[in-house]
């Protein structure tokens, strides 16, 4: 089954890659949109998420990951490595094709 999530990230997206890889066992990563401020990117990453939330009947709530889905949103809390104000940061979306590894 194929799931996906979305995220934001100040890091090189290469290196974001491997962290979930390895962590989370996702297969792809795409960048939704870069060269971001910090708030811009976080507002984004917000109401994107918030958009799939919407509609329980709709293909993008169905496969977004089942274990943080219904979860209430979470600002990300990540540490700013960065000044908030640094056109750095990026939203991306991640997915696998195989059972979320648990």
């Amino acid at each position: 089954m194929h799931q996906f999530m979305i995220g934001f990230t100040a890091q090189p997206l290469k290196m974001r890659r491997s962290q979930y890889g390895a962590v989370h066992g996702y297969q792809y990563l795409v960048l939704l949109a870069d060269r971001m401020n910090r708030a811009d990117a976080l507002s984004l990453e917000e109401n994107l998420q918030l958009a799939v939330k919407q509609d329980r009947r709709h293909t993008l709530y169905r496969k977004y990951c089942d274990v943080r889905r219904d979860e209430r949103y979470y600002r990300s809390a990540g540490p700013a490595v960065t000044n908030e104000l640094d056109l750095v940061h990026a939203v991306y979306m991640a997915w696998w094709e195989e059972e979320y590894p648990r």
